[in-house]
């Protein structure tokens, strides 16, 4: 299988004639690592949709533009961006100087053609989250004319849902959040807040479409008062309440010997709902108990619950996050403790890049740098990974150096050209470039001391079917002989 491959990739490669030319640019600056933050639907979280979209109206990228928020676990620069949907799509670039969680804009560009809903999808690192935006038809971009669903003698809010748990003095979180009904008759932008007992829940966007339908207010703020607190709309929906029970918080005491730490943990590798820390409470006085860590080594922990009963419970503690290096670490748990999790160390990738939204990574087999037609040299550089996929890179330099900073394109031109080839294990499908499809390698390092070449590379690739993947994120290693 492995010779087969090696002979796919040699034959992928044609020796380069003609007078060609080296291509140079800039040292490219340190890019930043880390993850975008997002919820069990992949939707971005948090996010915000800012501006008024409308079909034929060029987008303003100081008012059209989204907010997301980054992990960010190694400092440097950043390119997020939107694939482009229905005309349009959003870009932030920048530089981060501080590690962990950071805001960042992304500015609209385009012109949307059409009206409805569109769900873009985000992509940083090796990470990608979904936002949708809504698109108001031609001429419609004006206010809407709503009102909320209410009955009840005054007017109550009887739509409005309220989910999660609150707790006197414990600032709101994502968990927290109402769903209410509203009936549209003129389409158009809108914002509705609702707040009381020092909450508020709020959410702008536009109606698209007439008729009945569901809004959801995220909630910021932080409840003052336990009981029954009187929540009520601002116009254009004022004089609508509704009650939110607010509670006391449980009293208990945390046994940190009894912890227990579920999962397996490595550098790198996200953590998911496997990851968790069981925590033996004794509750002596009732109610919720909310509990959330701070991160160490990019780890964090956090789970709630409301306990009816005193006595000895268990909450269990939920991991997100991405560690960012190997060993034992101290979780703190506030006020009680610290419990030890240990990570292990990041296998060796020699190799990654992301496709379409799925990345691969994995270590080198082989990579030789030799002569073709003198001066004109050749790197082949193959890897594998664990579940046998195996890639293949060539480039080709006529000058007969690999330098930093150059480049090599897989379409033929009058510069350095290059070879990328993808195969998946089984046979199922294979990635690799073509006349059409370009992907370019630039080269961040070569010591020809340790005889290794680095580099980076993006572009576009086809597989089996013929249809075009996206190549992002990619990396190479190659210590050559």
């Amino acid at each position: 299988m492995k010779k087969q491959f090696v002979y796919l990739l040699a034959a992928l490669i044609i020796v380069i004639t003609g007078c060609q030319k080296e291509s140079s640019f800039e040292q490219p600056a340190t890019l930043s690592e880390g993850s975008l933050q997002s919820d069990i639907n992949s939707d971005c979280l948090p996010k915000t949709v800012n501006g008024v979209y409308e079909v034929g109206e060029d987008l303003i990228g100081t008012t059209n533009n989204i907010t997301v928020d980054i992990n960010v676990t190694k400092t440097g620069t950043y390119d997020v961006r939107t694939d482009t949907i229905n005309g349009i799509f959003f870009r932030g670039t920048g530089t981060v100087t501080t590690v962990g969680v950071n805001t960042i804009t992304l500015r609209g560009s385009g012109t949307p053609f059409a009206a409805g809903t569109f769900n873009f999808m985000v992509s940083y690192d090796s990470t990608f989250c979904d936002v949708q935006v809504d698109v108001l038809p031609a001429g419609a971009g004006g206010p809407s004319t709503f009102s909320l669903v209410s009955g009840g003698t005054p007017a109550n809010c009887a739509s409005a849902v309220v989910s999660g748990i609150y707790v006197k003095d414990a600032a709101l979180n994502t968990t927290n959040y109402i769903d209410v009904a509203v009936n549209v008759s003129v389409i158009g932008t809108y914002t509705i807040t609702a707040a009381g007992g020092g909450m508020i829940f709020t959410k702008s966007g536009a109606f698209i479409t007439t008729g009945n339908q569901t809004v959801r207010l995220t909630a910021t703020g932080t409840p003052a008062t336990a009981g029954a607190n009187v929540v009520t709309f601002s116009l254009p929906a004022g004089g609508c309440t509704f009650n939110i029970n607010v509670v006391a918080p449980a009293v208990y005491t945390v046994d940190c010997p009894s912890s227990l730490v579920g999962g397996t943990y490595q550098a790198g590798t996200a953590l998911g709902a496997s990851n968790t820390i069981t925590l033996s409470l004794n509750i002596t006085t009732a109610g919720p108990v909310s509990i959330t860590t701070t991160a160490v080594n990019g780890m964090v922990f956090s789970g709630a619950a409301n306990f009816t009963t005193t006595g000895t419970q268990s909450l269990v503690l939920t991991g997100s996050g991405t560690p960012t290096a190997g060993g034992t670490f101290n979780i703190p748990v506030p006020t009680s403790c610290n419990v030890p999790v240990t990570v292990a160390a990041a296998p060796s990738v020699d190799w990654k890049f992301t496709a379409g939204s799925t990345t691969y990574q994995g270590t080198s087999l082989s990579a030789i740098l030799t002569s073709v037609l003198p001066p004109t040299i050749s790197l082949a550089f193959t890897g594998i990974n664990g579940a046998n996929d195996q890639i293949g890179l060539n480039l080709i330099d006529v000058s007969g150096t690999i330098s930093n900073n150059e480049t090599y394109s897989t379409v033929l031109s009058a510069s350095n050209s290059a070879v990328f080839l993808f195969q998946i294990a089984g046979g199922t499908d294979n990635l690799s470039n073509d006349a059409t499809r370009n992907i370019t390698f630039t080269i961040t390092s070569h010591n020809t001391t340790t005889k290794t070449i680095t580099g980076k590379f993006n572009g576009q690739a086809k597989n089996n079917a013929g249809t075009t993947v996206a190549i992002t994120n990619g990396e190479f290693t190659a210590v050559y002989l």
